[in-house]
């Protein structure tokens, strides 16, 4: 597969026309950006919910709302949202290419170190979704259950080094430096009093913030690269 995949460089490309692909659904961030506003949204407004009392039921409903819609973005839109972008952004710069298909629950939990490998390696498919935004929800529940004030900070640390390890070698890895915000997000996070009364959803918001970041970062080097559009041969793999 031809492509410009130099956005990538600090990055192992996996040699094989299908996970080329599959890597070049993240070239620009613009994925991690959907998502991420969408972990934004469902975090900060339960966190911000819960700040109100009491809670009358427009307030109730509203936010019950935006929940919902936050929701459907990340989890059933976000592909459509990301397309939408990609087409003015991205497939006129350098070329357009099949989006890669999401994989298997099963697969999923092969991925996370249980069974062999995860999937064939010329598959064009990703696990962003579960292997990512799952861990986000993740790292909520260990919030919920370890005793304040130090479960964000390690909900954090634990999210951070889950993202590190499961992305190694896949369509989208991240280098170490780039989880460490998250432990320390968690940390000022107990320091600003956060994650009191038993508030797991600052560690989606602490997630979401994050991943919107690292979205933001790779788009903002993309276009640097590739400042105008540039007539390429369409990627297939």
């Amino acid at each position: 597969m031809r492509g410009k995949l130099h956005c990538m460089k600090e990055q192992t490309i996996p040699d094989t026309p299908g996970r080329r692909a599959a890597a070049y659904w993240f070239i620009d961030g613009l994925p991690e950006i959907v998502a991420g506003i969408g972990l934004v949204a469902v975090g900060g407004s339960l966190l911000w919910f819960h700040q109100i009392h009491p809670h009358s039921w427009p307030v109730s409903a509203a936010f019950l709302v935006i929940g919902l819609l936050s929701f459907f973005l990340v989890f059933d839109y976000d592909r459509a949202f990301s397309m939408f972008r990609k087409s003015h952004v991205t497939f006129p710069r350098t070329g357009y290419v099949r989006p890669p298909a999401e994989a298997p629950q099963r697969e999923t939990v092969i991925s996370l170190g249980l069974v062999g490998e995860p999937h064939a390696p010329d598959q064009n498919i990703t696990q962003f979704r579960s292997l990512t935004v799952g861990v986000v929800f993740l790292g909520n529940i260990v919030a919920g259950v370890i005793a304040k004030p130090i479960g964000v900070p390690i909900a954090m640390s634990a999210v951070a080094l889950l993202l590190y390890a499961v992305h190694r070698g896949s369509e989208r890895p991240y280098h170490w430096a780039s989880v460490l915000p998250l432990p320390a997000a968690g940390i000022a996070a107990m320091y600003l009093h956060m994650g009191q009364d038993d508030n797991a959803w600052v560690a989606v918001f602490i997630g979401g913030v994050w991943l919107l970041a690292q979205g933001a970062w790779r788009l903002l080097a993309y276009v640097r690269q590739h400042p105008k559009y540039e007539p390429v041969e369409s990627l297939r793999p």
